[in-house]
């Protein structure tokens, strides 16, 4: 499908405000309710758009350890065995294939330090023949960006992983409304009362409470980027001096960098964590030097992997099926 540029400023909008309605979605973009409807229909059915996304604060229903894990095996076909055996884990959110050093890549949620070292424990004990090697990176910060290198900085800038917050008990009607949005996040509200059996105006009573709470931070989407014509890769990084002072720069640089889409910070080596999208090897190059560039006074390391994102599975809610 051959994007012209409001196909992409529409793109960019609905990265982060797909549930805004057509009227509103059509004012941002300066375009008619029906181009709208007729344009997100034809990215959908094109695989452009793949999903619609809720993005939830997992920290407030009690989930507090977020794992990134990286994986290598010692051959190609026990990756799939693998992906198999651990599809309806109740603690993975994404996951999906890696080239470079690792084969491939899971992000992990756990309540508490207890289930995920037993989890993990008996992972790699049990796939101890063929896992040759892993990475486990622990972040105590997280955050998603805007959908910037699209044409639009609109959007949250969305805190996804953060100590000190408290945890918010969910009712059966608040798991079913979070559950029908880990389906659809574009779900009319009327639809979501059906699935479950509730008014509209309880559902919209819940969604309004689920947000002032801090649980439901908002949705994006999540685009076959290659379709797109962009790449998918993610650095590793590692300062020296991880001082709160190269922390916040790494913040802001993450914010304003036009290909940047995500942060994480981590105690142990590394200390960053980068992904980003780019349609050619100028972009991320241009990226890598302006990061080196702010650094440049400080022992930096940095590893690269390239992530085929077209075979990305992502699982916002596992622990509610």
């Amino acid at each position: 499908m051959e994007l012209k540029k409001y196909d992409t400023k529409l793109l960019a909008y609905l990265y982060h405000n797909n549930r805004d309605s057509l009227t509103n979605i059509a004012k941002g973009v300066h375009l008619s309710r029906e181009q709208v409807d007729y344009k997100i229909s034809k990215f959908i059915e094109s695989g452009i758009i793949k999903k619609f996304i809720p993005i939830v604060n997992y920290s407030k229903l009690g989930y507090k350890h977020f794992i990134i894990l990286l994986l290598r095996f010692n051959k190609p076909n026990q990756m799939q065995i693998f992906l198999e055996e651990h599809k309806k884990d109740r603690n993975w959110i994404s996951r999906g294939k890696v080239l470079a050093k690792y084969d491939m890549f899971m992000h992990l949620l756990f309540n508490d330090e207890k289930e995920r070292n037993e989890y993990l424990s008996d992972m790699l004990q049990t796939h101890n023949e063929y896992i040759a090697d892993c990475l486990i990176l622990s972040p105590y910060f997280g955050a998603l960006y805007p959908i910037k290198f699209l044409g639009s900085n609109k959007g949250g800038d969305y805190i996804l992983t953060e100590y000190g917050q408290g945890v918010v008990e969910l009712d059966e009607k608040d798991k079913s409304i979070l559950k029908a949005l880990a389906k659809d996040a574009r779900a009319k509200i009327i639809d979501i009362a059906k699935e479950i059996g509730i008014s509209a105006e309880l559902v919209l009573y819940r969604l309004r409470k689920l947000k002032k709470e801090g649980i439901l931070l908002g949705s994006r989407i999540q685009f076959d980027m290659d379709k797109l014509g962009y790449f998918y890769a993610s650095l590793l990084i590692n300062i020296k001096n991880f001082s709160l002072k190269n922390q916040n720069k790494l913040k802001t640089f993450a914010k304003n960098a036009p290909y940047v889409t995500s942060i994480a910070f981590m105690v142990n080596k590394p200390n960053c964590f980068i992904s980003l999208f780019y349609k050619n090897e100028n972009e991320l190059r241009k990226t890598i030097e302006e990061l080196k560039k702010l650094f440049n006074g400080d022992s930096i390391e940095m590893d690269i992997f390239f992530v085929k994102s077209e075979e990305e599975e992502i699982n916002t809610l596992p622990f509610l099926d």
